[in-house]
């Protein structure tokens, strides 16, 4: 299966009275969500046929918003294993139960879909998700008390002009290669 590890969209700073878990997204939140949404629907490949989502506020309203522009009418699942304080090997648990057809969106917040890629991937260097980003994990879960989970990268969306990165070397070269001094 795939899994779409997807960052909430960009969220106000302070939601008075409501602390952290009451953050809204921002209007350019929802702008940016809804292009990386369509972004998704663009091939069925990598449309989500389940979401499942944190939650707080922010991540909900990024699912919904997600749901809404694919066209999902099936119901999104909260799962409090994708907050910040959740359970990552619960996590892991429940993504390896999961039978559903087609790409599994996890709709979350750093550093805990960090954490997941991670887990999954092994030792890897990872470049985070960036606020309405989405990372693209091909996943086989273990089969038996023998067997070996498998876990592939296949791409990082970065969500300013919808930049795919499909090579986990390319962002290392990129992050040790020296800084030009601007001009």
């Amino acid at each position: 299966m795939d899994l779409l590890l997807f960052r909430h969209g960009e969220a106000v700073e302070n939601a008075p009275g409501l602390g952290d878990a009451g953050r809204w997204l921002t209007a350019k939140g929802r702008r940016v969500t809804r292009k990386v949404a369509r972004w998704l629907d663009d091939r069925s490949s990598r449309r989500p046929t389940a979401i499942w989502t944190s939650s707080l506020v922010r991540s909900v309203q990024t699912a919904e918003i997600l749901a809404a522009e694919i066209g999902l009418e099936e119901e999104i699942l909260v799962r409090p294993e994708l907050a910040p304080s959740g359970d990552l090997s619960d996590l892991v648990r429940l993504i390896e139960a999961h039978r559903g057809r087609g790409p599994l969106a996890l709709v979350g917040h750093e550093p805990g879909l960090s954490m997941l890629a991670r887990n999954l991937l092994g030792d890897v260097t990872w470049p985070g998700i960036k606020k309405s980003g989405v990372a693209a994990i091909r996943f086989t879960p273990a089969e038996g008390q023998d067997g070996r989970r498998e876990a592939s990268f296949r791409f990082l969306l970065q969500p300013k002009g919808l930049e795919v990165v499909r090579s986990l070397d390319v962002i290392s070269l990129e992050e040790t290669a020296p800084q030009q001094p601007a001009a």
